[in-house]
């Protein structure tokens, strides 16, 4: 059943990217009009660049939700995953019990089941811990409450630094930070995700975000390397770069 769920993600991502496109072709009908036309036809300018203005906002909005979106996925393909790992181990567990009683140790093997059991429900109840203090932090997020899933975010941090979530979380919070206007911090949180968890599918999104934020804080050379290595990479947030790029450069 969690096939669904991820399904359903998926066309709403192809159907925002959609409406993306859509916007930025009506951005670039709008930049490629005539000056000459544009000369002659008093107080039309101004429209035209409020026009142009709100299909940009309305193009980096869409652009946050597909992101979102891909959060979400990703989500559900780790619980999937999760799920069969799950079933395979309990195969093999019962595999092993029946291989101990066919063999006639039976009183030895309860012994050593029930230390094994003991081991497994304790990793289980570790695992169900981390992922309810991600997704805690991550329904802050959803919410906009942008406070509680900075704290919650942190917090998983704090427990889990190499957890199962840890990127997607470093991701979040440069996420966070940037729509607080926070640059230094959103930088400092997107390089972490390269650095530390380099071959994770957020660091490409991470990689992506911090050209724009460089682009913003004016070091416009270093943000067009990072965006065009992006854009020549085969990730999904490529075509966010190809678009910055185009759009700014």
């Amino acid at each position: 059943m969690s096939e669904f769920p991820m399904l359903r993600f998926v066309i709403s991502a192809l159907f925002i990217s959609a409406l993306v496109a859509q916007a930025q072709a009506q951005v670039t009908v709008v930049e490629s009009r005539p000056t000459a036309q544009a000369a002659t036809i008093s107080g039309s300018v101004a429209p035209d660049a409020n026009q142009q203005a709100d299909l940009f906002y309305r193009l980096q909005a869409l652009q946050q939700e597909v992101l979102e979106l891909r959060g979400l996925v990703e989500e559900q393909s780790y619980e999937l995953n999760r799920l069969k790992q799950q079933r395979h181990d309990d195969y093999m567990d019962l595999d092993r019990r029946l291989a101990s009683l066919s063999g006639g140790v039976v009183a030895g093997q309860t012994r050593q089941q029930g230390g094994s059991s003991a081991g497994s429900d304790t990793s289980e109840a570790a695992g169900a811990g981390e992922e309810a203090a991600y997704k805690g932090a991550y329904g802050k997020l959803r919410q906009r409450d942008l406070a509680g899933a900075a704290k919650g975010f942190t917090g998983y941090l704090d427990l889990y630094p190499k957890g199962q979530y840890a990127a997607n979380s470093q991701y979040w919070l440069g996420e966070i930070y940037l729509a607080e206007g926070k640059l230094e911090q959103s930088k400092s949180w997107f390089e972490r995700v390269i650095k530390e968890f380099p071959s994770d599918r957020k660091a490409p999104d991470a990689k992506y975000k911090l050209g724009t934020v460089l682009f913003q804080l004016g070091d416009k050379a270093k943000a067009k390397t990072l965006l065009q290595a992006v854009a020549n990479s085969s990730a999904d947030a490529a075509r966010l770069a190809k678009d910055f790029l185009a759009q700014n450069y």
